[in-house]
Formats: structure tokens, sequence, C-alpha cells
């Protein structure tokens, strides 16, 4: 038995908020959680950090629970290093908003990843400085601060294309910042490379093993090898030991969430039906 949850963005063909089909859609695929970003799902409802309000949760938690799906994860995905301190400081504020009014969404986290010493999340071997890392610790620092004031945990999410770039470095934050309400959203895709793909499992019992009580949170993405790149796919037609990861999710965090990322539409349905055939 699995805890699937999808991400809002990944269903297609909604119509207006106002008819709320979004809540619909995942419960008619059978997926009872979302992790739901705003500005993504509800393009036409203004949803940056001076827009939110407790009625605004609520009214979008009521829709959803309606149709019995829990917001499980609210993203705020921010640049928290972005090279602009007065852009970084407007996103760091947009994301302790968030973990103001997450309560009122019915979330349990916020979810980021560590941002980029450029003004795009791109791969760049300078966000593997020590200045970078240590830019990013303190950012994460700050937001966690303001999630222990709100009562809010903060889902930190690491990936080659960002300062916290491995099992490793996130170990490092962990050990850095001794807080409850820092959280682990672990995507192992975002860890792998062309070279190494075939250590996926590996990486995920690794994590688990140096921080398993603070992995809050999985990220299922399937991929392919194309010119010596990984490209996300939907779970169950690429590369990924599927079985082999979910084996070690069981053994280390039963019905935690697990979120089928870059899995859409109708290849929810299908990726679920693959994930019971296991």
């Amino acid at each position: 038995m699995y805890n699937l949850t999808v991400r809002g963005h990944d269903l297609s063909g909604l119509q207006s908020h106002n008819r709320m089909d979004l809540p619909a859609k995942i419960r008619k695929v059978g997926i009872h959680n979302v992790q739901l970003a705003l500005a993504m799902s509800f393009p036409e409802i203004p949803s940056g950090k001076e827009h939110l309000s407790p009625g605004f949760g609520t009214y979008i938690k009521n829709s959803f629970m309606q149709e019995e799906v829990q917001i499980a994860i609210l993203s705020c995905y921010i640049n928290m290093i972005h090279p602009n301190e007065e852009v970084r400081e407007e996103v760091l504020q947009k994301f302790e908003s968030y973990l103001k009014y997450a309560k009122y969404f019915g979330a349990s986290m916020v979810a980021s990843e560590t941002g980029n010493v450029l003004e795009e999340i791109v791969y760049t071997e300078k966000n593997f400085t020590s200045e970078a890392f240590e830019q990013a610790v303190t950012s994460i620092q700050r937001l966690v601060a303001y999630g222990e004031k709100v009562g809010m945990m903060v889902g930190i999410e690491p990936g080659l294309n960002h300062p916290v770039y491995s099992v490793e470095k996130m170990n490092e934050v962990v050990q850095r910042i001794d807080s409850e309400y820092l959280g682990v959203i672990l995507d192992a895709t975002n860890l792998i490379t062309a070279e190494n793909y075939a250590d996926q499992v590996s990486i995920l019992q690794q994590a688990f093993t140096l921080f398993g009580e603070k992995i809050v949170a999985i990220h299922l993405k399937d991929f392919v090898i194309e010119d010596g790149k990984v490209v996300p796919t939907a779970v169950g037609e690429g590369l990924m030991d599927v079985k082999g990861m979910l084996e070690v999710i069981n053994q280390n965090k039963p019905l935690i969430n697990i979120v089928l990322e870059e899995t859409k539409d109708e290849k929810i349905a299908q990726a679920k039906q693959y994930i019971a055939s296991l």
C-alpha cells in the first residue's frame, strides 16, 4: 500500500478556478493527495506574498477536501540564493508568507529547492563552491526559524542544479540546522547523472541511512538517458528501478507521501496500476 501523491500542475485541460476542476480530476485518477503550486495550478489567481490570507487557504483546502483530496505539500519553489539581493529578499519573504498561511491550506509543509547562483535554475558548477553552500544554509536557517515561529515545516529538496547537490551536502545541512521544522524532500533522480544512474536505489538508501528521520516526502521521477542527459518521463516508462525504490521506501518510511513527478494526465492512472502490479 502506497500513499501516492500528484503535482497539481501535472494535470492539464483545467477550466476556471471557479469550477475547481483540479480536485475532481485528481480524485478521478484515484489519488487523494496533491503537491500544490498555486501559481502553476491556478495562474489566474494572484498568489504572491501579499495575496495570501486565511480565507484564501481555507477556500482552496475545502475545495479539495470536497473531493477527498488533501493538500499534502504546498510548493513555493524559489531561488533562495538569487544573486540580486533585493530579489532574494523578496522571494524569501514570499516563502515566509507561505509558511504563515500553509496551515489554512491543510498542508504539512512548504517545499523548495535550494536555488542557484545564477538568476535561472540551471546546471552550473558555480553552485558547488563553499560560498554558494553557505548562502544556501543561511537562507534555509532563516526559513526554518520562521517555520518554528509559525509551526510549519520547511521541506528542502536537494539536486544537481543547486548548491545542496548531493546526499552528503543535504546531510551537512541537516547537521548544521538542528530543528524539528527542517524536513527533506528526496528526489533521487535529481541527484543522478548519465554516468551513475544505476546507483539510484543506493543513493536513496544512503539518504535514509544518513538522515532518514528528516525525510518527509519522496519524489518518484522516472527517466531515460538522451544525449548523455537524464530526461524525466512517466513512472514505469523509463530506467528507474521503481520496485527497488519502493522497497527502500517501504522499509524506511511506510505511507510517506510519494509524489509521481512528471507523470501527467492519463499516465497517472497507468503509473498507479504499474506500481500496484509490483
